[in-house]
């Protein structure tokens, strides 16, 4: 899970927001409000199909309410048919459904029924009924939300979805989770939050919007001189990590800091951001390819028992713990960067902390991994065992920051 402090400190600069937003919030409620009292649970299954389908009666229906009317509540996007079952094609002036409907009364009957089958499995908390619902996944989510907007997040798309858990460090890289099981991740670590149990769904995504913007859809559409600099990160499960090795030669003394300045100003907490997410995916990456590795040497059983360490002690001084195809436990600090892996002659740069080093001079199969290119999707692994031992030759440090005391006396 994210650090609390970091967390704490989001919050904290996101409060004259989220205040700023109030009247904001209850216009939007008014408009959630508004759509129960068009379309009460009671009479789901008495709409005609006018009342329910796109594209004849639009502006009145079901299905144009949910998606355009209450858009301001949450986006959802797609082709008509496959995403409400039914719709009026104006082009040829009748009712095109899904192939699993045998006429338009049968899907306008069998479609109403889901829906209010799944409202009651929400009224009674019925997550496996909400599961197994045939709802499309996203019409199924706005729906859930409309209805149930204290245990529903509003939050419909699964890319968005797996970026907050990710920045949350709510993901469980390689599990089949599925929307429900991502999108009630987010709402269980709201409502458990001691900040944010008392904030509103619209206030919860506001933040997670404000904090972290989703990478655009398409990276294709980044123009090319911005490339560089737009951060889209693959799903780590997307990802097919090679493990290269690299010879390490004798580092020279690092050159004095530069003192140079190119006139513009850093924004820290952006870089801070960017950074993190940077971290974040390489220590996804590892955790993946740590358990592949391991199940393609026979050794399921230890695969399972990879940890990814980082989620839950910050302070643990490495990352992953992971095995040797023995048995013996191995300790991984993951280090991530975009940049690719250098070539013979170069040198590359990281930050080691005080823990760091102490955990990799104290444990005996302490491991450094080095993940380059961690926007691609195949990203360049270098395994460094017992890194402390290249001291001094191999690998130089040089003091970044100090930790000063002072005594008053």
């Amino acid at each position: 899970m994210i650090p609390i402090e970091q967390l704490r400190e989001l919050q904290a600069e996101f409060e004259p927001f989220r205040i700023a937003k109030k009247s904001r919030h209850k216009e939007l409620e008014k408009l959630r409000l508004r759509f129960v009292r068009l379309f009460p649970r009671s009479r789901i299954t008495q709409l005609s199909l006018d009342e329910f389908v796109q594209g004849k009666r639009s502006k009145d229906s079901f299905c144009y309410w949910v998606e355009i009317e209450t858009k301001e509540l949450g986006h959802i996007q797609g082709s008509p048919s496959p995403k409400f079952g039914i719709y009026y094609s104006k082009k040829k002036r009748g009712f095109k459904f899904t192939k699993k409907y045998n006429s338009e009364d049968d899907a306008r009957v069998r479609i109403l029924k889901e829906i209010e089958d799944l409202l009651v499995a929400a009224a009674n908390g019925d997550i496996d009924s909400i599961r197994s619902s045939t709802i499309s996944p996203m019409f199924k989510g706005k729906i859930l939300f409309l209805y149930f907007p204290k245990s529903f997040i509003n939050i419909f798309s699964e890319r968005h979805v797996d970026h907050y858990l990710s920045q949350l460090r709510l993901n469980d890289p390689g599990a089949d989770l599925d929307l429900i099981s991502k999108r009630e991740r987010l709402t269980e670590f709201k409502n458990t939050d001691d900040v944010m149990k008392d904030w509103t769904t619209f206030e919860f995504s506001d933040f997670l919007y404000w904090a972290w913007l989703p990478p655009p859809r398409d990276g294709k559409k980044v123009p090319t001189k911005l490339k560089d600099y737009v951060l889209i990160l693959p799903t780590p499960e997307a990802t097919d990590p090679e493990f290269i090795e690299l010879r390490l030669g004798e580092t020279p003394e690092p050159p004095p800091a530069s003192t140079a300045r190119n006139g513009r100003k850093t924004d820290f907490d952006q870089k801070n951001r960017r950074n993190k997410m940077v971290g974040n995916q390489g220590e996804d990456v590892v955790f993946l390819a740590e358990q592949r590795m391991l199940k393609r040497n026979g050794r399921a059983d230890l695969a399972a028992r990879v940890k990814a360490v980082c989620k839950e002690d910050d302070d643990a001084g490495y990352d992953i713990l992971s095995f040797e195809l023995n048995g013996q436990e191995k300790q991984i600090e993951v280090k991530s960067t975009t940049k690719g892996a250098p070539i013979p002659g170069s040198c590359f740069h990281f930050h080691l902390s005080g823990n760091e080093y102490e955990q990799a001079q104290k444990l005996p199969n302490y491991y450094l991994y080095v993940v380059f290119e961690v926007k691609s999707k195949q990203p360049k692994i270098c395994r460094i065992r017992n890194p402390a031992c290249l001291l001094p030759d191999r690998l130089r440090l040089k003091p970044s920051t100090y930790w000063a005391t002072m005594t008053i006396v």
